[in-house]
C-alpha cells in the first residue's frame, strides 16, 4: 500500500495518532481462525509497545490433541520482537515472517505467515460493520483507550508439518490502542459467536459461576446494537475452566439474545506473564441456529495457578481460602 494512501487509513487501520507515552502504550490486533468439524481453533494475534520499541505475538494453532503451548499444533507467539521499522498496525512483517496488509480498509486483510513448518496464506473479510466497546466497568476503561470487534470470515489455506487444510470459516477480529495495565483481580470470560446473518460478543467479569455482563453487542437483520445488560451463567466446569455455559443479555435497540454454548478444553495460554487464558473453540445454540465462536477465560496467574494445582475450584471466590 502506498504511502499516500496509508496515511487516509480510517483510524482503526492505524496506529493512534495522539498515543502517550506511557511505556505500557498497547496497540493490539487479533484474528481467530477455526476448522470446526475437525475442533481446531487458533488465531492470529499482535501487539505493538511502541514506548518500547517492542512487537509481541504470533500464529497458535491447537486440537485437543494437545492444549499446551509447548504440545499444541502450533505455536510462535513471539515474544521480545523489535518493531518493524516503517511498520503500522494492519501493514507490517515481523521478524518471525507473519506479514498483515490493509486490502480494503475496515474490510479485508491479507495475512501470511511461513516459518518453522507453518505456512499460511489467509484473507479476512468483513461480513458486518465494527462495533466499539464501550464499557461503564472503569477497569475496563482504563485497560483500553479504544477497543472494536468486527465479525468476518477467514478464507485460505494452512499447511504445517506436512498436512494441509482448506480454511473456510467465521472469524471474529479485534483491535485496541491505550495504556494495557490490568486489573490484578480481573477475571470473567471474553466470548462470541457468528452465524450466516447474525452474531454476538460480549465480556462477562467476575470470579463465581454467576457473571455480569460489562460490554459487547448482537448483530442481526442487518443492525448492530451494544449490549445493555446481561449475565453469562457456568453451567459446568471443567478442570481449569468452564465447559458450558448460557448467556442472556438486552442490546440497546431493545433485543434480547439467549444462547447455550459448548466450550472445548481448550488452550491453556500464557502469553501474559500476569494473566492466564483458557482459549477454547464454542458451539454455541441460538434460537435453533448453531454460532461458531470462542471463550476466553481469563484470570490473574496466581489465581490460575491455585485452580491448575487443586488449591481452589473454577467458580470459587479467591477470598474463600485466603
Amino acid at each position: 500500500m502506498d504511502t499516500q494512501l496509508l496515511n487516509t487509513l480510517p483510524q482503526p487501520d492505524r496506529f493512534c495518532e495522539q498515543p502517550d507515552a506511557n511505556p505500557y502504550w498497547n496497540e493490539s490486533v487479533w484474528f481467530s481462525i477455526s476448522i470446526p468439524e475437525q475442533r481446531k481453533h487458533g488465531f492470529i494475534q499482535y501487539y505493538f509497545r511502541p514506548n518500547m520499541g517492542l512487537l509481541n505475538g504470533g500464529p497458535v494453532l491447537w486440537d485437543p490433541s494437545g492444549t499446551q503451548p509447548w504440545n499444541c499444533l502450533y505455536y510462535n507467539w513471539s515474544q521480545l520482537q523489535a518493531c518493524p521499522e516503517g511498520a503500522e498496525k494492519f501493514n507490517m512483517t515481523a521478524n518471525n515472517s507473519l506479514s498483515v496488509k490493509v486490502l480494503e480498509p475496515l474490510t479485508r486483510y491479507a495475512i501470511h505467515y511461513d516459518n518453522d513448518g507453518f505456512f499460511m496464506d489467509l484473507e479476512w473479510q468483513a461480513i458486518a460493520p465494527l462495533h466499539q466497546l464501550k464499557s461503564k466497568t472503569a477497569a475496563q476503561q482504563a485497560a483500553q483507550k479504544y477497543h472494536m470487534e468486527q465479525p468476518g470470515r477467514m478464507t485460505g489455506v494452512i499447511r504445517c508439518e506436512g498436512d494441509e487444510w482448506a480454511i473456510d470459516c467465521y472469524s471474529m477480529r479485534d483491535t485496541s490502542y491505550g495504556p494495557r495495565v490490568y486489573d490484578k483481580s480481573s477475571c470473567g470470560g471474553y466470548f462470541w459467536g457468528i452465524a450466516d446473518g447474525s452474531a454476538f460478543h460480549a465480556i462477562a467479569k467476575g470470579e463465581t459461576a454467576e457473571q455480569d455482563v460489562i460490554g459487547g453487542f448482537i448483530w442481526r437483520d442487518g443492525k448492530m446494537g451494544s449490549l445493555v445488560s446481561g449475565k453469562r451463567q457456568v453451567l459446568h466446569y471443567g478442570r481449569v475452566g468452564p465447559r458450558e455455559v448460557l448467556f442472556e443479555a438486552t442490546d440497546e435497540h431493545g433485543r434480547n439474545i439467549r444462547a447455550h454454548g459448548q466450550i472445548d478444553e481448550g488452550l491453556i495460554f500464557t502469553g501474559y506473564s500476569d494473566r492466564t487464558v483458557v482459549w477454547s473453540l464454542l458451539q454455541w445454540q441460538c434460537n435453533g441456529v448453531t454460532h461458531w465462536g470462542d471463550n476466553q477465560e481469563f484470570c490473574n496467574t496466581r489465581r490460575f495457578r491455585r485452580i491448575a494445582r487443586g488449591q481452589l475450584k473454577p467458580g470459587q471466590p479467591s477470598h474463600s481460602v485466603e
